[in-house]
């Protein structure tokens, strides 16, 4: 019988990445892993966010977002109504839509997702008028 392991970034490297900051960082994005040619990259988000005073959107790329810790909620609205939000628990992993309008805040002290999405990324933001920004 085979010992189990903890999954940790020495331990996992020969097999993989470790979706997960570096020890001590304090940035709030960090790429984590990519494909070298084109393609796609990987990174967590981490957030304290608890008001949404913009959104952004990718014109060309899907965006995935998975949750890893925290409570997430996630505004998405179309493409040609930003202001026409909907919020959503993220409770289980979802891929966006290019071009849908989107943002996370967080019900927890802090909570961080996994995203994925194109290796270059294009982003265009709306800035909600500060009277209507959104608070949960």
């Amino acid at each position: 019988m085979r010992q189990l392991e903890s999954v940790t970034s020495e331990a996992f490297a020969p097999f993989g990445t470790v979706l997960e900051f570096p020890v001590k960082c304090r940035e709030d994005f960090v790429i984590v892993d990519t494909e070298e040619k084109g393609g796609w990259r990987v990174a967590v988000f981490r957030y304290q966010n608890k008001e949404i005073r913009r959104i952004e959107n990718h014109p060309f790329s899907k965006e995935s977002f998975e949750p890893l810790e925290g409570i997430t909620v996630l505004l998405v609205a179309g493409h040609d109504t930003p202001e026409e939000y909907r919020a959503f628990v993220l409770d289980k992993p979802i891929c966006l839509k290019k071009g849908i309008w989107h943002q996370v805040l967080t019900l927890t002290p802090e909570a961080s997702v996994k995203i994925t999405e194109n290796r270059e990324v294009e982003s265009v933001f709306y800035e909600y008028d500060t009277a209507k920004s959104v608070m949960i």
